[in-house]
């Protein structure tokens, strides 16, 4: 039979009306579990996130509602130690036209379970068992995505782990109807350590394009730059969908120093599915 520590369980429940959302989600992860399928994102834990929002609809000619959010994720080992705790607290304005505007505060607790490297640069490592505890805030503005061009930007800045940073990210999309879509999307983390551990400033962008040639024939495309581990990753997915719900996919990728172009790996995957009814 299954070995308690081999299994794994999660499980939600969602109070939703015009004015109130509530939810509760817990996940169970035993130290022995092995994912066929999915992704878990450690062995052994017990997660809990509640989440509570409230919404006013004020007579407004500028504002449709706004209200705060509290959420909260925790994380247990299995002897129920505190490991990770991330609360926020937020307060949102969605606006006539159908912007979304949303700053926030958030506290966040870290006890290591391994050596890390806040920056993943080979740099010197935090001792496993050193706890951190810092604070954040952040803004972020969302724009109409029923808009043909919509985006979307965050900023945020606060503690990380012994020492600072600052993140900024943003998104631009625009649907050419019916023949698909172009979106660039962004990231900028500057990352400030006190010696002897590393400081980073660490950049991931990349330009998408999402095709379609008929209702059964599409191409997915998109390159990405990630100067964290000095790669540049160009995606190309042919998708004919031959039948309902059957598909075949032709994936290429390949992976490169941005430099001089310098192939480190390339790939191709070809995958079937069919529907039988």
């Amino acid at each position: 039979g299954v070995k308690p520590e081999d299994a794994a369980a999660a499980a939600n429940i969602t109070y939703s009306s015009r004015f109130v959302t509530a939810r509760l989600e817990q996940t169970i992860v035993g130290s022995g579990h092995i994912a066929e399928t999915g992704y878990v994102r450690r062995k052994g834990y017990y997660e809990i996130g509640p989440l509570f929002q409230y919404k006013f609809f004020p007579a407004s000619k500028t504002i449709i509602s706004h209200g705060p959010g509290l959420r909260a994720d925790l994380f247990f080992d299995p002897e129920v130690s505190l490991t990770d705790r991330q609360t926020q607290l937020s307060y949102s304005v969605e606006w006539i036209n159908r912007y979304v505007t949303m700053v926030n505060v958030s506290e966040e607790f870290v006890r290591l379970q391994a050596p890390f490297d806040p920056t993943n640069t080979g740099g010197e490592k935090l001792s496993a068992g050193e706890e951190f505890n810092w604070k954040e805030a952040g803004i972020s503005l969302t724009s109409d995505s029923r808009k043909l061009f919509n985006f979307s930007m965050s900023a945020r800045y606060g503690g990380y782990y012994n020492g600072t940073r600052l993140s900024l990210s943003g998104d631009l999309n625009y649907r050419v109807q019916p023949y698909g879509s172009l979106a660039v999307s962004g990231t900028f983390n500057n990352i400030e350590l006190p010696e002897p551990y590393n400081s980073a400033k660490l950049f991931l962008i990349g330009p998408r394009l999402d095709f379609t040639f008929t209702k059964n024939l599409f191409l997915t495309s998109f390159i990405q730059y990630n100067n964290q581990i000095d790669n540049l990753n160009v995606n190309l997915r042919f998708q004919w969908r031959f039948a309902p719900v059957s598909d075949l996919f032709i994936v290429y990728t390949e992976n490169s120093f941005p430099a001089d172009y310098t192939i480190k790996n390339r790939g191709l995957v070809v995958k079937l599915s069919y529907w039988f009814n």
